[in-house]
């Protein structure tokens, strides 16, 4: 897994399942962590939400290898 900081709050994540965009902490209304099957940050959108929130960023990895 290759993660890169884009801003505060927001990565871009390459892993075996592709390449996603992480966001959380303040780039959040509710500072819940959430990813989106997006290469590009403009990207992320609700269509392409995980649609699952996590209290932190580990807690997101993990789950993104847990499929």
């Amino acid at each position: 897994m290759k993660v890169t900081k884009i801003s505060k709050g927001t990565y871009k994540v390459t892993d075996n399942q592709g390449t996603w965009i992480a966001r959380g902490g303040e780039q959040t209304v509710n500072g819940l962590w959430n990813a989106f099957d997006c290469s590009n940050e403009d990207d992320c959108s609700n269509d392409n939400n995980w649609g699952v929130d996590f209290k932190t960023f580990a807690q997101l990895k993990k789950y993104s290898q847990s499929f």
